[in-house]
């Protein structure tokens, strides 16, 4: 074949095992490595099913909680350097409990090392997915970098051998980026809780773990709002908006020049703010529950614009 691409998952057959690629491991800033899932059905065939993924933080991680037709899919992914199996599952037990879920059986353990490899296309071999690199599901990454890998694969589908190379190191530095910010977005989460109340939130603010560019941000931002001159690319997985929604939503303090503070601005934005208040109280009455929307779309599939 011309060009392989090494779908196999964790294992990296092509990249990792038979080129030797080297794997990257995030596991000083990320600790995450260990995940417990379960399944849980719902207690009725027409229970509501939620419209968004609820993910709730724990003393050594966090639980996801995602609505899907038939059942609930929730998970406690933590870091076996801060708390046991037993410990863990424990855990989960108690936001089952909590939340009014079924017991669910046994849960399955998921193993993964967090972190990526030095290249992702090496000669005629590309990594795409799992054999690219992992790490925990939060803010679903590992999908857009799907995605992105793929496209950009196909846009610049080499034509000849002679110029793989020269595609390979641009997709090498595009993903080596993305692959930095990615990791950057989610330590920031991390970074920001006032959470001390168990050593796994203690030591994720350890300035140690900190990366050094997730670091001069947040010394900026100390004094301005995240913005697009923060960000080098047209295409980030997580631009400046992203980032301002995570600061903010959980309380990071910007001492803003009271020199750059127009206050026909702050009226606007009040203006905007009562706006869409009354949009959405004015809208919501109509709105289908999300299990009638979804039902709908399967019998007759998305309305065509």
């Amino acid at each position: 074949g011309d060009l392989f691409i090494d779908c196999t998952g964790m294992q990296s057959l092509l990249l990792g095992k038979h080129f030797g690629i080297e794997f990257i491991s995030q596991k000083h800033v990320l600790f995450n490595d260990t995940a417990l899932a379960i399944q849980v059905p719902y207690a009725r065939a027409d229970s509501p099913i939620a419209s968004q993924t609820t993910s709730t933080a724990q003393e050594a991680g966090w639980i996801w909680d995602i609505g899907l037709p038939t059942r609930r899919g929730i998970g406690y992914v933590y870091s076996s350097a801060h708390s046991s199996d037993a410990q863990a599952e424990a855990v989960l037990r108690r936001y089952l409990r909590n939340t009014g879920a079924p017991d669910g059986g046994a849960p399955r353990k998921l193993s993964f090392q967090p972190g990526y490899r030095r290249q992702f296309w090496h000669r005629n071999c590309v990594a795409i997915g799992l054999s690219a690199g992992f790490i925990e599901p939060l803010e679903a990454s590992a999908l857009a970098l799907v995605e992105l890998s793929g496209a950009m694969l196909s846009d610049e589908m080499p034509a000849t051998r002679d110029v793989m190379d020269i595609l390979a190191r641009r997709f090498n530095e595009a993903f080596t980026y993305r692959w930095e910010r990615v990791i950057d977005f989610l330590k920031l989460h991390y970074v920001l809780s006032q959470r001390s109340d168990s050593p796994y939130w203690r030591d994720n603010r350890q300035e140690a773990s900190i990366p050094e560019r997730l670091q001069q941000l947040l010394a900026l931002w100390r004094h301005r709002a995240p913005s697009r001159y923060d960000f080098g690319r047209i295409d980030e997985v997580f631009p400046s908006a992203s980032y301002q929604y995570v600061l903010y939503g959980m309380g990071f303090k910007t001492a803003f020049n009271p020199g750059d503070q127009r206050p026909e601005i702050a009226h606007s934005a009040d203006g905007y703010f009562r706006e869409a208040s009354a949009l959405t109280a004015k809208m919501l009455p109509a709105l289908p529950s999300n299990r009638a929307l979804l039902e709908h779309i399967r019998i007759h599939g998305l309305q065509k614009i």
